[in-house]
């Protein structure tokens, strides 16, 4: 499930300082800002370091200019200056506020009454929210009831399983001179550590993408079989491989020449819960249901564990 498997691994900038741009602190804890502000109103000049090159505070830096500095004309002719004076000004009156207490971290304990994080009533929170307990309890007997179809589908009845003999197609050559190919092959690699109920929706989910990878050795190359949605009812179409530049190129399942059954453990079934739990503490019981607003046309997650529960 993409959101428990990329949990880890983060795209999102390491926050920073609203003001000199530093890590490990914001603007109202910046210890930059009171040393600056005194500087303007005493000199009224562009603060300096030892060398007697202005100072870089991050996005908000000022350009030299020659004649001293007046915030109040050099506001409208020095968009940069303006643009670092204002931002100063703003931090040090906050931090003022606060008695300049830089050190100070801790969140002072809020009055508002609790809100549960995942169904939003009230004087609970997420620890002891018996709706998200129960939609686990949900998401635990769907995937197993989804497991065991699977298992029928894909191995017993289709014949998948590592080792099995197939025969497929695919296209090779440069994008001019690209020919269409039958091999024989061999699958090397079925990942079944991670699929789950979710591999069956009919629609893609950017929380909950769950792709099969089926891999086949043909010709000497590893392959992605990428037409599982069409030969097996369990798997949907959130059950692609969606990436085109996924790394490992694409071939299409024409048959299984012979199988080669290899019994999953009896845990299996009831494995992998943790990527239920990772998914109810990130999104909220709406947001299941309706998705994102940034997702479009967002599958019902909620509908598609009551239909397999």
């Amino acid at each position: 499930m993409k959101i428990h498997e990329n949990q880890n691994n983060s795209y999102r900038s390491k926050s920073t300082c609203g003001y000199c741009r530093t890590e490990g602190h914001n603007q109202y804890q910046c210890p930059h800002v009171k040393g600056d502000w005194e500087n303007f109103l005493s000199k009224l000049e562009i603060p300096k370091d030892e060398d007697g090159n202005p100072i870089k505070r991050g996005y908000n830096y000022a350009t030299w200019h020659t004649g001293s500095f007046d915030p109040l004309t050099h506001n409208l002719a020095n968009n940069a200056l303006a643009s670092w004076f204002n931002s100063c000004r703003k931090a040090y009156i906050e931090q003022k506020k606060r008695g300049f207490k830089l050190n100070s971290h801790k969140r002072s304990a809020s009055s508002a009454p609790k809100k549960c994080g995942f169904c939003g009533g009230k004087d609970h929170t997420r620890r002891n929210c018996t709706k998200m307990e129960q939609f686990l309890k949900d998401c635990y007997k769907a995937n197993e009831n989804w497991r065991q179809a699977a298992y029928k589908d894909l191995v017993l009845d289709g014949g998948l399983s590592v080792g099995a003999c197939v025969k497929v197609e695919y296209d090779s050559g440069s994008w001019q001179n690209r020919e269409r190919y039958v091999g024989t092959g061999i699958i090397t690699k079925i990942n079944w550590d991670t699929i789950n109920v979710f591999s069956g929706m009919n629609k893609c989910s950017n929380d909950a993408h769950s792709p099969i990878e089926v891999c086949v050795l043909v010709n000497g190359e590893t392959r992605r079989i990428d037409n599982l949605h069409v030969k097996f009812n369990t798997v949907g179409e959130n059950g692609k491989i969606t990436s085109f530049w996924s790394g490992t190129p694409a071939c299409t399942l024409v048959s299984v020449i012979t199988d080669s059954p290899a019994p999953l453990p009896p845990e299996w079934i009831t494995s992998y819960k943790e990527s239920f739990d990772t998914l109810v503490k990130k999104r909220t019981y709406d947001q299941l249901q309706n998705g994102m607003k940034s997702d479009w046309r967002s599958p019902n997650l909620v509908a598609h564990i009551d239909a397999w529960k």
